[in-house]
């Protein structure tokens, strides 16, 4: 199934398109502190953040791999993205999201997820998915209990591409 556009009262959730490779370097791709506890590592030039955008683009009729650029609705400006895919090492769906720094503690996380659910549970025949984050930011775990997972167990975290290792937490979310 093609990713889809979706929508909340303050957000718009659509594909990429390659004219977002600018914004998305600079929102977050290039800040080393969005990108501290995420699984991969910040651009310093933005040929690699190019070169993602692409890669994101050829997913985009995956039935496993849902990405969405995030944007507020009343601007058009790019704030972030969300994604829902297939984590093959445990089987199971996984959610995963970040936003540009300016953009923290606006509830974005929490509002974008809630919709990138309902999604999975009227689209796709999905019956659980999975979150983690590094227990060195409860702000990830802390969207993770409002959307209504549940704390599985500690894992090992790494981020970075594996250049730094973290303990984490992983949740579980029954649908």
């Amino acid at each position: 199934m093609r990713t889809p556009v979706l929508e909340t009262e303050r957000l718009g959730l659509r594909p990429f398109c390659i004219d977002d490779a600018k914004q998305v370097f600079e929102c977050w791709e290039s800040d080393k502190d969005v990108a501290k506890y995420m699984f991969w590592e910040s651009h310093e030039d933005i040929n690699k953040t190019v070169a993602w955008v692409k890669t994101e683009l050829s997913k985009v009729e995956s039935n496993e791999w849902y990405r969405w650029a995030v944007t507020l609705k009343e601007s058009g400006e790019l704030v972030g993205t969300a994604l829902i895919y297939l984590e093959e090492e445990y089987g199971k769906f996984e959610i995963a999201y970040n936003f540009g720094k300016s953009f923290w503690g606006h509830g974005y996380a929490t509002e974008t997820m809630n919709k990138v659910i309902s999604f999975i549970k009227e689209q796709l025949d999905i019956k659980e998915i999975m979150g983690r984050h590094a227990k060195e930011n409860p702000a990830s775990g802390k969207v993770l209990e409002k959307l209504g997972f549940e704390y599985i167990r500690d894992i090992p975290y790494e981020c970075n591409r594996g250049k730094n290792l973290y303990q984490g937490k992983e949740y579980i979310l029954r649908l």
